[in-house]
């Protein structure tokens, strides 16, 4: 029977099933809605003693995001879990700066095999991610590489979709259940264009600077040709705020300081 056929109470039982069997694990944590859940069931059904949590450091994710996922445990009541924060370099990575449409497939690579260096030294085989059934219907790179390393997926194999996942969050009272997708900010830089440390921290103050004014989970993407203009992906329930009296020049002013002329809106937005 397909995961998707399964009911929300079927698909905990096949997900805990699942954990149990594996006995002792390292979790892949980004601080997102899928990790969280995954981390949170799987310290549930193996308890601390049986769980390394991985969290991977670098010029890729905010330092809001960074501190979101380092407190997680003490948010939570879980402060006394081993969590391993590793520092990864990817500007030293020619095959990731170079922006290649596998970019993701060559970072997700690097990063994975850092994780199963580290938890071989403490006698771990198995390493968990959380990506979700709703993520095969996308062209993700980086699931190749998880392929290849053999890492495991129980959020699929048990058939969880993202609704599903928020909604069992919010059951377990975890403060992921609601808060924006995210992705690294590599993703705001279109392919063929080298990444770089000035151009991650212009993203990561532009979306800083935007949350600032109410648009929390925005998404700044650099235009493909030009460095003087910037397009807008807010979320869907964020045009309301756009449209209240002043915003829009508050949001030109903001970019104009920091030396941008032009700035696009993408219309379809994005959804959470």
């Amino acid at each position: 029977m397909k995961g998707y056929f399964l009911s929300i109470e079927q698909k905990t039982a096949k997900l805990n099933a699942l954990v149990h069997a594996y006995a002792r694990v390292a979790v892949a944590f980004s601080g997102g809605v899928d990790s969280s859940f995954l981390l949170k069931s799987t310290l549930a059904v193996l308890g601390a003693g049986n769980v390394l949590v991985l969290y991977c450091r670098s010029c890729l994710t905010s330092q809001a995001e960074q501190q979101r996922a380092e407190t997680w445990p003490a948010r939570h009541g879980l402060a006394g879990i081993d969590f391993l924060p590793i520092d990864i370099q990817p500007l030293s990575w020619k095959e990731f700066v170079e922006n290649t449409e596998r970019r993701c497939y060559f970072c997700k690579l690097r990063m994975y095999k850092e994780f199963l260096a580290v938890m071989h030294r403490y006698d771990l085989q198995i390493l968990l991610d959380g990506t979700n059934i709703d993520d095969l219907k996308h062209r993700r790179p980086g699931l190749q590489a998880i392929h290849e390393l053999g890492v495991r997926t129980p959020l699929v194999d048990a058939g969880f979709d993202k609704n599903e996942i928020r909604n069992c969050s919010r059951q377990m009272n975890l403060d992921t259940w609601n808060i924006p997708s995210s992705s690294c900010l590599a993703t705001r830089i279109p392919h063929g264009r080298a990444i770089t440390g000035e151009r991650l921290q212009k993203i990561a103050d532009y979306e800083d600077g935007l949350a600032g004014l109410g648009f929390s989970g925005c998404r700044v993407r650099l235009h493909s040709l030009r460095d003087d203009a910037v397009i807008l992906q807010l979320q869907q329930h964020d045009f309301d705020r756009l449209a209240l009296p002043g915003m829009r020049l508050a949001i030109i002013r903001f970019f104009q300081k920091s030396g941008l002329r032009d700035i696009f809106l993408d219309l379809q937005g994005r959804d959470k």
